[in-house]
């Protein structure tokens, strides 16, 4: 199954942060962030596949976007301070007291996975990681170019993504637009993200109920928050503006 995600920007602090950032609140809002996550039940995985699009040389001359490296894949804490890709995982529908998985994803490279029995519990900082199936490994994530292709290539073949992306114009309108295009694509596997080890065995199951993609970008000293619907104050670990699993749509085979 394959289903797209629209984020919108978090509007809370949107006039302040425009200023900081040193344009018009007409301009952050033209930010397009879509994100794909797709399950590959042949190797139960979930795919996540994000494409950010900068409507203005400005912006993309202060986003926090680093360069993909092989040395910095590992596990590390407090991704979240800066830009960060992140997304929600829960196997229980709307339930606040359920457990869930948050994923954090930096550009450069570099990953986390953290538990949660409930609404950010732990409090611990950095949180609690989550670990695979032997208990003495922490979770990790699979890089590639292609969600699509369960075979897709390791981004380590790949040439790494300069800080400005490549240079799009939009020939559908009468007077060219140009934007700068950002995408990252990892994968993990399904075992890792059920919290309920028992289904496991069970090739029907995936253990997730609902997702919640959602991106942090730095911009200068200014984050701003996007997700597919947002609490006031924004707050990823809402579990009531999550997302329901779209388990009618067609299988990634």
């Amino acid at each position: 199954m394959s289903q797209l995600f629209t984020l919108r920007l978090a509007t809370d602090t949107l006039s302040a942060d425009a200023e900081q950032i040193g344009v018009a609140i007409e301009e952050l809002q033209k930010i397009r962030i879509n994100v794909e996550a797709s399950i590959v039940l042949s190797t139960r995985q979930l795919w996540l596949s994000y494409q950010i699009q900068l409507p203005s040389v400005r912006l993309a001359a202060q986003l926090d976007w680093t360069a993909w490296q092989q040395s910095k894949v590992r596990f590390t804490d407090y991704l979240w301070e800066r830009t960060c890709l992140e997304c929600f995982v829960s196997s229980e529908v709307f339930d606040a007291t359920a457990s869930y998985i948050e994923i954090n994803v930096n550009p450069n490279g570099q990953y986390a996975l953290y538990k949660f029995d409930e609404y950010r519990t732990p409090s611990t900082l950095p949180p609690v990681p989550l670990m695979q199936a032997n208990c003495t490994t922490k979770a990790n994530i699979t890089w590639a170019k292609s969600a699509s292709n369960q075979q897709a290539e390791p981004i380590n073949r790949l040439k790494p993504h300069p800080t400005l992306a490549n240079h799009f114009v939009d020939s559908t309108i009468t007077k060219f637009t140009p934007y700068y295009q950002y995408r990252r694509c990892f994968g993990l596997s399904l075992e890792q993200l059920s919290l309920n080890a028992h289904n496991h065995n069970s090739s029907g199951d995936i253990g997730i109920k609902l997702l919640h993609p959602c991106v942090i970008l730095q911009f200068g000293k200014t984050n701003l928050y996007f997700a597919p619907a947002h609490a006031t104050p924004s707050d990823f670990h809402q579990h009531y503006y999550w997302t329901a699993l779209d388990l009618q749509a067609a299988p990634t085979k």
